[in-house]
């Protein structure tokens, strides 16, 4: 009996122990489907449910390891939001949790990077000898990835300007160039898979003064006289 009487009262010592001090009433991630390295904000609301004032040091689990903590000092009763970021490196599928609150983060490995050439318009295709031709199209990076792409102006398969970008994920970006030709003539142009044409237009013909001749004089009749 008397050792009884000595194992019950540590077995509610070691229940005291384990039982939580804190609460998680929510649990929130934004976003939950992420690519490697991109960060993501993990909010938990923590109360204290203790009879007294008490400073918790909250751990941030990932997959049943602690990856982060977070002390709070909380009154008894109050509630708190705590603020964790969280990246990783490898793409999978990771528990997290915090308190008793659960959640699924999705990494995924961005695909790489995806150009593409669109809306090639030249304004205006018909044009005189040196007069200003613009010529504008569209970049689309439609790939996981920033990258760099470079932008080659052909005129009659010639490379006539370049121009160097780097483009993030999603990104749309607008090309200008501006072209002038002094020779008549049709110009074929090409930017990556576009192509279309431009004319420069034949100068018209100089006008040169035209000599009037004088009028004529007055037409005259009568006898012809002759001489003895």
């Amino acid at each position: 009996m008397i050792l009884a009487l000595l194992v019950i009262p540590g077995s509610l010592a070691a229940c005291a122990e384990a039982h939580s001090s804190y609460q998680v009433v929510s649990l929130n991630m934004t976003p939950t489907n992420v690519a490697t390295g991109e960060k993501v904000t993990i909010q938990a609301q923590v109360k204290n449910v203790n009879s007294e004032t008490d400073t918790f040091n909250v751990p941030l689990m990932v997959d049943g390891v602690a990856d982060n903590r977070q002390n709070v000092t909380l009154v008894p009763g109050q509630t708190e939001l705590i603020t964790f970021q969280l990246a990783k490196s490898r793409p999978g599928v990771y528990k997290i949790s915090v308190g008793g609150r659960e959640s699924t983060l999705t990494v995924h490995q961005p695909s790489p990077a995806d150009f593409n050439l669109s809306n090639m318009q030249i304004m205006p295709d018909e044009v005189d000898e040196c007069q200003t031709v613009t010529i504008t199209a569209k970049l689309t990076n439609a790939g996981g990835n920033s990258g760099s792409y470079t932008v080659e102006l052909k005129i009659d398969g010639v490379v006539n300007q370049t121009q160097k970008l780097t483009v993030s994920p999603g990104q749309k970006c607008s090309l200008c160039f501006k072209v002038s030709k002094g020779l008549p003539g049709t110009y074929q142009v090409a930017l990556g898979n576009l192509t279309g044409v431009f004319k420069v237009k034949e100068p018209p013909l100089p006008v040169f003064d035209i000599p009037v001749a004088p009028p004529c004089p007055p037409e005259t009749s009568g006898s012809c006289g002759w001489g003895g």
